[in-house]
């Protein structure tokens, strides 16, 4: 929670250090640009800019173009500007109302269609602003279309709604609409998005540095290419104009040469690619609405225009793209047979490619110098008869027959150099397939002598380290097996678990040990007690005084050899033959017990194994295992012993209130699920504080005992018995009714009164029980419920006259 608090911290410092970085510049230029689109906005939608005969049909409709390049290229949040933007030249421009149709519903829905159009774009769609792909020219042109008949659909209808057409113009003006969006947006947009707005991005978003922005540097030695084409794209300008004239000019315009506006944009897109072809599309658009203001043509020709500029445009779009992307991937094939070249090349391994016939048809400096041939030595002839060895020809022709039948190979083998020389050479072989026909095969050699002389030379190494290996493998087995069996020991729940997980490791551990105890102290402390026992020999007693054994009374490991003169431990019993090793278990800085271990004489336990012998050996390892065990039956204890403080009463030792509570809920869903009836008495004794005044606080303590004693006696090992407080007592009768609860309760009672107690030679007076009793379901469906009827019950026995049981009345339901 810490580190996520402070990488939140340091994540909005960093916000705020950007916005106080570039939060009023940004704002600036935001608003700057706005301004300069309502601006151009308006301009644009002027009637001489649009070539309009009368409202509703129009040859093109270029601010449209600029409103989807701003959404696309910049954001489609600029949606509202774009509606403010309609607004403001419908009024201005075409004095339409601002509560006509056309004001109030097609702006808005204007902006949005295009909004929604840009995010498809720039989301889902994911094309490349620059559009140097086919793909993503085709999308934008397909999206922007169906924008385009949108658009068209609700500006037309809001037209004849605002009487400004009638319902027989609908589908005119609707063409010349659609035809007006159509050519800005394959017209104009793309010149933006190309050529603009990579600018204006740069400037207006901070994500985007002027280090991103790809620029190309012209070369030195480029002046001469960089002469001839600027004269190319002079020519490709006079063109366009020369075209205009032929097309709209009064010489030839009445032949309607119209397809001839297809040559300079094709020469162009052929030629340069996308971004010169949308230059020359908005060009010859533009020059096509210059020649017409010039030339006015017949108005029936209008509609042949439009459609010319949609179809030049779309056209200088997708084999401008076409051509970038065979640009592009020229370059890149370029780049990538360059890098592959430089890379065979430059290696420092020895590359050779043969053709089908197993003939070299190149080869690298690093192959030449490895085997001391020249390149125009080895073009043209078979490898194999050149550095395949005279007794390993067979099998070097062999190799290459694999990788001709198009499998791969990877092995070490020796070959021979020009001078005769034997070299170890590493070769990887891999045929080139082509059109599912191996075409030959590329090899590449590793110099392997020096490694293969180490790995010799490591083997012979390895031999003299076997025996060491062997020593700490030993070591490293029995260090796995002791924290394997310390972690079983860490998951044990009791002291039992944890004396059988001993038994099975210390087998693991020490096999040689034919036999084991492991022995505890006993609560007195007075004697050790066997808590498990593995093996067939008993020579050892199972409890002994601790004074028998010289390892716990001298607190350090001891061996009992009857074949020495060594002093053996008095709690063996006979001899077998064998040697005994005990080994006292310290935790926590106390004796906990003895682990005791019988090994088979024999000469071997004298024997070295590595610094120390046999017998040294197996001491420090059983003295390891024993502190781990002492170590864990010490945490055992203490878990056990705090636990029992958690959930007991120190004085009576019965459960207190909290493991009352707990018990309660786990029993209530226990009779939920098995459907079955459970109980809860609640007892108090009666006049205990006058009891506590008359004889004093001790003979009360006592009087709580025997009677805690008394519960555990009567009822059942099932049964939860709590001291709930002072001298309040709740029990807990899984599977019992209330009937049955009240008898067993009126039956204590009657054993309570029985009950004589002494303390300090003195006989106390009887207690008395108040009892009551809820039981579930007829008295309660939860804890609270049970605890408050059987209280309630008590209180009643008290108010009527104490010393009697108290069964609550079911619930109304």
């Amino acid at each position: 929670m810490d580190q996520k608090s402070d990488r939140d911290k340091r994540l909005f410092s960093e916000t705020r250090r950007k916005l106080a970085r570039y939060g009023k510049r940004l704002i600036v230029r935001h608003a700057l640009l706005s301004l300069i689109f309502l601006v151009l906005y308006v301009l644009l939608t002027r009637s001489d800019i649009l070539m309009e005969t009368h409202l509703g049909f129009i040859v093109w409709y270029p601010a449209n173009g600029l409103a989807l390049a701003l959404m696309l290229g910049i954001s489609p949040w600029y949606a509202p500007l774009v509606c403010i933007a309609d607004v403001m030249s419908g009024a201005l421009i075409y004095h339409q109302p601002l509560a006509s149709w056309g004001q109030a519903f097609d702006s808005p829905a204007h902006a949005a269609i295009y909004a929604a159009a840009a995010t498809i774009l720039r989301g889902p769609l994911r094309i490349d602003l620059g559009l140097n792909h086919r793909r993503d020219v085709v999308r934008y042109v397909f999206v922007t279309l169906v924008a385009a008949v949108s658009s068209t659909i609700i500006g037309v209808a809001c037209l004849v709604a605002d009487h400004t057409i009638s319902w027989n113009q609908f589908w005119p003006a609707a063409f010349s609409w659609f035809n007006g969006d159509s050519i800005a947006f394959v017209g104009v947009a793309p010149f933006l998005l190309i050529h603009v707005f990579p600018w204006v991005r740069r400037q207006i978003l901070p994500s985007i540095t002027q280090s991103t922005a790809r620029t190309k540097k012209p070369k030195e030695g480029d002046a001469g290419l960089r002469i001839v084409a600027f004269a190319e794209a002079v020519g490709q300008g006079a063109s366009i104009v020369l075209l205009l004239w032929i097309m709209f000019g009064r010489t030839l315009g009445p032949l309607q040469l119209l397809y001839l506006s297809f040559v300079p944009i094709l020469w162009i897109a052929m030629r340069h690619g996308i971004r010169r072809a949308s230059t020359g599309v908005l060009a010859l658009d533009f020059g096509i609405v210059v020649a017409l203001r010039i030339f006015p043509p017949d108005p029936s020709t209008l509609p042949k225009v439009g459609i010319l500029m949609l179809v030049v445009s779309f056209t200088g779009l997708i084999v401008g793209s076409a051509v970038s992307e065979r640009h592009r991937i020229g370059r890149e094939l370029h780049e990538q047979t360059s890098y592959l070249n430089s890379l065979i090349e430059n290696i420092p391994l020895g590359v050779v490619v043969l053709d089908r016939d197993h003939r070299v048809q190149m080869c690298n400096d690093a192959f030449e110098k490895l085997f001391l041939y020249p390149r125009d030595e080895l073009v043209g002839t078979e490898l194999d008869s050149r550095i395949s060895l005279a007794g390993a020809r067979i099998e070097a022709q062999e190799l290459t027959a694999r990788v001709a039948s198009g499998r791969r190979v990877q092995q070490s083998a020796r070959r021979a150099r020009k001078d005769g020389k034997l070299i170890d050479v590493e070769l990887n072989a891999v045929p080139l397939v082509e059109d599912g026909e191996v075409r030959g095969s590329f090899a590449i050699y590793k110099d392997i002598s020096e490694q293969t002389k180490a790995q010799e030379q490591a083997r012979q190494d390895a031999h003299a380290l076997n025996q060491l290996v062997a020593e700490l493998q030993l070591r490293t087995t029995q260090m796995a097996l002791l924290n394997e069996m310390g972690d079983l020991l860490q998951c044990c729940a009791g002291a039992e678990e944890a004396y059988v997980v001993v038994a099975e490791s210390v087998r693991k551990l020490l096999p040689a040990a034919t036999a084991g105890i492991l022995y505890v102290f006993k609560s007195s402390r007075n004697a050790v007690e066997a808590a498990a026992i593995w093996g067939n020999s008993r020579a050892s007693e199972p409890i002994f005084a601790p004074e028998m054994c010289w390892a716990l009374r001298r607190a350090r490991p001891h061996w009992s050899d009857y074949s020495t003169t060594e002093i053996t431990c008095q709690h063996l019993k006979n001899s077998n033959g064998s040697s005994y090793l005990c080994v006292p278990m310290v935790g926590q800085g106390e004796t906990l017990g003895l682990l005791h271990l019988e090994f088979a004489n024999d000469a071997s336990v004298q024997a070295n194994v590595g610094p120390e012998s046999l017998q040294q050996s197996r001491q420090r390892l059983a003295a390891t295992v024993a502190g781990q065990v002492a170590l864990a039956i010490a945490s055992l204890r203490l878990r056990e012993t705090l636990r029992d403080q958690s959930i007991r009463d120190s004085l009576t030792g019965l459960f207190n209130r909290r493991f009352m509570q707990e018990s309660l809920d786990r029993e209530l869903q226990r009779g939920r699920r098995k459907k079955r009836p459970l109980a809860v008495v609640f007892l108090d004794l009666d006049h205990f504080k006058q009891f506590n005044d008359s004889f004093g606080h001790d003979a009360g303590d006592t009087v709580l005992r025997r009677i805690a004693e008394l519960f555990r006696q009567h009822f059942r090992g099932d049964d939860v018995i709590c001291r709930y407080g002072g001298e309040e007592f709740a029990i807990i009768l899984p599977e019992s009714t209330a009937k049955d609860a009240a008898k067993r309760a009126n039956l204590l009672r009657l054993q309570a009164k029985k009950l004589r107690v002494r303390h300090h030679d003195q006989i106390l007076d009887p207690v008395t029980l108040s009892i009551g009793v809820a039981a579930f379901p007829e008295h309660g469906s939860t804890p609270e419920e049970l605890l408050r009827a059987a209280d309630q019950c008590l209180y009643q026995s008290k108010s009527e006259g104490r010393d009697r049981v108290t069964v609550a009345t079911p619930q109304k339901v």
